[in-house]
Order: structure tokens, then C-alpha cells, then sequence
């Protein structure tokens, strides 16, 4: 590294004085330089490196550029509550289909709708939040250039929850959004909107967003299809992080087989993205998803994590019909469908509350780094700073609570705390995959519990995470370890608050690294056999 020594002449505006080294020699609990001379050589370092640092921030930004003759945004609106009967919509556009010249490809014609935290050039992001209110953001997502070169039209942008930081769908700013099912009750988060868009036949498919579970939640609790798919096989590039070990985004559909279908459509590496990892095909050499789905579950072998049915605040009704529904495999010609011990799944939570907490808090502070990509400055020019008042008034409970935790970690935990997290990943993946080495697929329930009922509008903070609890006792883990895993509806159960009011279940599928097809396989021979609303 070279050496950054001050030009003869500094910039009018160089803030750097003697003080500068002084005070952050304090703050990292270091003594001041032991004589004057030593002192004005730092401070004439710093005040170089500062002059250099200037100089970068003045430069252009550098984003993907947008063909926005090709795909203009047009109609671009904000929905009134007339025009948006389940507070589902965030903003409303649409953008591609054949008047743009994409009208072929594998999405032909269909309609999609996009997690709202998703960059879409020219139509604001609301990121369910009122911290921010005036981002648009200035590029277009991987996922979403993908969906317009396959011929999809994209309708608009799906309710996110809160910072996507909440499992229940009372935190976005917009308001509360009920499941599909069941006024009243949650339809889950934090891609609450995209699912019950899809849910409700507003759109043809969505994308979502999973950090903890996010699109597997809301798609077990609305009775559709969501996937995770392994980390980076779907690029992040251009949209809103959490935590980059984390962060992954995928399809939510009616079916398996769209489900497919639209993975196929966005998936491979964008040399942009580097949560992309060996293994990881590029759009020319992305599998055919669909086909490769309907070759059934004849010979697989099928686990179903013991650990997952008994989770705290588990629902026993929930793990009871998951394993009759993973035991209907036996008639389509699975060669086993058996219990497997995978004690270190009870500790994944654990682990994610670590990450999650310390990381994400850098991340919500404009501090994340250490990664290849597409950064979003456009977006954190407009978080940062936090403006006190603001953030205290107007971010939920869960952000704010993220941003407690993590600042005093940070600053009281011990300093390998989160490189320790980070290797018990790897041990976490190695539990799973030695139950994979002689399983083909792992099952769990989706949620341990059914949906719960909305919080009062005025519930006290207690109350809400006591709402919110377990929703990601057995989803979180995969995206610690970035291993594929899709939720599918197997059924309904009733509300033990009200036995009227039906709720759906999911099940969960999980492979290694890229055996989407495999998790395909076993999710579409168990659709085609069964009607999920009347199976029980």
C-alpha cells in the first residue's frame, strides 16, 4: 500500500487538524503519538488520505445502465385504497410485454409483480417504510432486465415489510395486509404483498425476498410456492441488502411448475453479484427447470429432520400433517420416507441472531463492505444519517430493535463473535449435508405454526414480538447455510383462536447447492397427486 502524503497545497474545505488523530486515537482506546513531530506526520497523512477520498466521492457513480426506450415505465401510479382492496400494491407500472419487443421467451405474456425492495428504474421503492419516502431508484435489478428479455410484463411492486425485518404483515408503513384466507389473520413477511398478489390471482408470478425465511413464510401462510434458491443461483444485484450472507431472492407462483418456469427465467450468475459461488451456471447454461420437474420421485430417497417437528411454540397439528403428507411419497414410488436427527438445526436461529443482529446493523448504518457488487448508494445517501426523531417515530419496532442490538454488540461483544457465527455456518451446512449424503431431499414444516391472528393496531412492543415469534424457527437455517428450499401448501388446519377460520400449511423441501431440479421433482409429483385444499 502506498503512502498518502498531503499535497502542498490542501483542499479549502480539508477538515483534517491535529485534533482529527487525537480524538479517533481515543475512541479506539489507543494513545496520541508520543511527540509533536510524530503527531503532525499523522495528521499530514490523514489529511492526504482525506484529499484522495474527496476526490473518488466526486466522481459519477457507476450503475447498469436501463433501456428505457426499449422497456419504457409506463403508468406509473400510486394506487388508492379503491384501486388496492387488499393494501397489497406498493406502486403500480407497467413495464415490457410485446409493444417493447419482448414478447417472446420463456415469460411470454405473463404478469409479474416485484418484492418492493427491488430496484425498478423510475418507480419509487418504498421498502415498507417511512424513514425514507422519495426513493426511486436509479438502475433496474438483474431479476428484473431477466423478466423483460423473457417477454414478462411487470405490473408493480409488492408490500414489503418493514426494512424487511418482520414475519408478520403489520409493520409496513402502507398498513397491515391480511391472508388470503383469512381476514384478520397475518399473510406472513416480510414479502407479504407479492404473496397475496399472487395469491389472489393479481399476477401471474412474483419475486421476493428471503433473508430468514421471507418468502417461504408468506407463501406457506397464502398457500402458493415459494423458493429460495441456493445462494447467488438467482443475482441480488440491484436490490435492497439486509446481510450479504443472508440476502437471497427468488420466485413465489401459484404452482411448481411456474415456479420453475421463472427461475429458469432469472437464474445464473451476472458476473456482478458475488453471492454467486462455484457451481453457479450462467443464463446460458441454466438447467431447464420445467422439464426436468415432471421426471417424479421414483427411487428418491426422502428425510424428514426429526428436530423441525418440535420446535418451541410448535403447533403438533402442523408437524402431524407434514408427515402425512411427506408420507404419501411412499405411493409415488419413493424408495424411503423416514425421520432423520439433525440435532444442530435446533441452534440455526441462534446463530442467524448473531449475523443477523451485527451484520444487518452494519448494513442499515451505510458501514456494509468487503463485497464485489452492485452497490445501492442512491439508496443510502437517502438512509444516512439517521436522523434522530425520525428513525425513533417512524421505523418499526424491529429495525429499531436491529440498530440496539447490533450497536451495543458491536461495541461490548467479544470481537470474534461474529467470525465464530460465521465458521458455525459452515458446520451448520456440513450437518445438513451429511443427513443429504444419504437422503435426497430433507423435509420440515415450513412454519411450526399456523398464521396468527394481526396485533391490535396499538399493541405494545412486547406484544408484537411475542406475535411475531417462531415464525423462523426452520427457515432461517437455509439461509445461513444458502442451500435451496421451497415451501408448498399441503393442506388447511383450523385456528386454534377460531376453529371457522382455515389456514393453510406448508411444507418444506431442502437440498445441497443446486438440486433445485431434485427439490422440483419431489414438490411436483406431490402437487399432481393431491389437491392441497382438500388434503388433511
Amino acid at each position: 500500500m502506498s503512502s498518502t502524503l498531503a499535497p502542498d497545497i490542501l483542499s479549502p474545505c480539508n477538515p483534517i487538524t491535529c485534533s482529527s488523530v487525537s480524538s479517533t486515537l481515543t475512541k479506539l482506546n489507543l494513545n496520541p503519538p508520543s511527540t509533536p513531530s510524530d503527531l503532525s506526520d499523522y495528521t499530514s497523512l490523514l489529511a492526504g488520505i482525506w484529499e484522495i477520498w474527496d476526490k473518488v466521492d466526486k466522481m459519477d457513480d457507476y450503475v447498469p445502465e436501463v433501456d428505457e426506450e426499449r422497456f419504457p415505465r409506463n403508468e406509473v401510479f400510486r394506487p388508492s385504497k379503491a384501486e388496492n382492496e387488499w393494501g397489497a400494491w406498493a406502486w403500480k407500472v407497467t413495464v415490457g410485454g410485446e409493444a417493447a419487443g419482448g414478447g417472446g421467451g420463456l415469460l411470454k405474456g405473463k404478469t409479474v409483480c416485484l418484492k418492493d425492495n427491488i430496484a425498478l428504474k423510475g418507480v419509487p421503492c418504498l421498502l415498507g417504510t417511512d424513514v425514507i419516502q422519495d426513493w426511486i431508484p436509479n438502475t433496474d435489478a438483474t431479476v428484473v432486465t431477466r423478466i423483460l428479455e423473457a417477454g414478462g410484463v411487470i405490473k408493480g411492486k409488492g408490500v414489503c415489510e418493514n426494512l424487511s425485518l418482520w414475519g408478520v404483515s403489520c409493520s409496513a408503513a402502507t398498513g397491515p395486509i391480511s391472508n388470503i384466507y383469512a381476514p384478520g389473520y397475518s399473510a406472513g413477511g416480510s414479502s407479504s404483498g407479492t404473496a397475496v398478489l399472487v395469491g389472489r390471482g393479481q399476477v401471474d408470478l412474483g419475486v421476493g425476498g428471503d433473508q430468514g425465511g421471507s418468502i417461504r413464510i408468506p407463501a406457506a401462510q397464502n398457500g402458493i410456492v415459494g423458493m429460495k434458491a441456493t445462494t447467488g443461483l438467482v443475482p441480488y444485484t440491484g436490490i435492497a441488502s439486509l446481510e450479504p450472507i443472508l440476502d437471497h431472492t427468488g420466485p413465489m407462483t401459484k404452482t411448481v411448475l411456474d415456479n420453475a418456469l421463472l427461475l429458469q427465467a432469472i437464474a445464473g450468475a451476472d458476473g456482478i453479484d458475488d453471492r454467486s459461488q462455484a457451481g453457479c451456471p450462467f443464463p446460458g447454461d441454466v438447467p431447464d427447470y420445467p422439464t426436468l420437474t415432471k421426471q417424479g420421485v421414483e427411487g428418491l430417497r426422502i428425510g424428514i429432520i426429526s428436530e423441525s417437528l418440535n420446535r418451541p411454540l410448535h403447533d403438533p397439528r402442523v408437524s402431524e400433517l407434514v408427515l402425512k403428507a411427506a408420507e404419501a411419497f411412499k405411493d409415488l414410488g419413493a424408495e424411503a420416507v423416514e425421520e432423520v436427527s439433525v440435532p444442530f438445526h435446533k441452534d440455526a436461529p441462534d446463530i442467524w441472531a448473531v449475523i443477523g443482529r451485527l451484520s444487518a446493523t452494519n448494513t442499515l448504518l451505510g458501514k456494509g463492505s468487503g463485497r464485489r457488487g452492485l452497490c445501492l448508494n442512491d439508496l443510502t445517501d437517502k438512509m444516512m444519517p439517521l436522523k434522530r426523531g425520525s428513525v425513533e417515530e417512524k421505523m418499526f419496532c424491529s429495525g429499531l430493535n436491529t440498530l440496539i442490538n447490533g450497536a451495543w454488540g458491536w461495541e461490548h461483544l467479544p470481537p470474534s463473535l461474529m467470525g465464530k457465527a460465521t465458521n458455525l455456518v459452515r458446520k451448520l451446512r456440513d450437518s445438513y449435508y451429511a443427513a443429504l449424503d444419504k437422503y435426497d431431499v430433507l423435509i420440515t414444516p415450513t412454519l411450526p405454526m399456523l398464521a396468527s391472528k394481526l396485533p391490535d393496531p396499538d399493541a405494545s412492543i412486547r406484544d408484537l414480538m411475542r406475535n411475531a415469534a417462531g415464525v423462523s424457527m426452520n427457515t432461517s437455517a437455509f439461509n445461513l447455510t444458502g442451500m435451496p428450499a421451497l415451501s408448498m401448501p399441503i393442506g388447511f388446519l383450523p385456528s386454534l383462536l377460531d376453529e371457522n377460520v382455515k389456514l393453510p400449511v406448508g411444507m418444506q423441501i431442502v437440498g445441497k447447492f443446486y438440486s433445485e431440479p431434485t427439490i422440483y421433482r419431489v414438490a411436483y409429483a406431490w402437487e399432481q397427486a393431491n389437491d392441497w385444499k382438500e388434503f388433511c
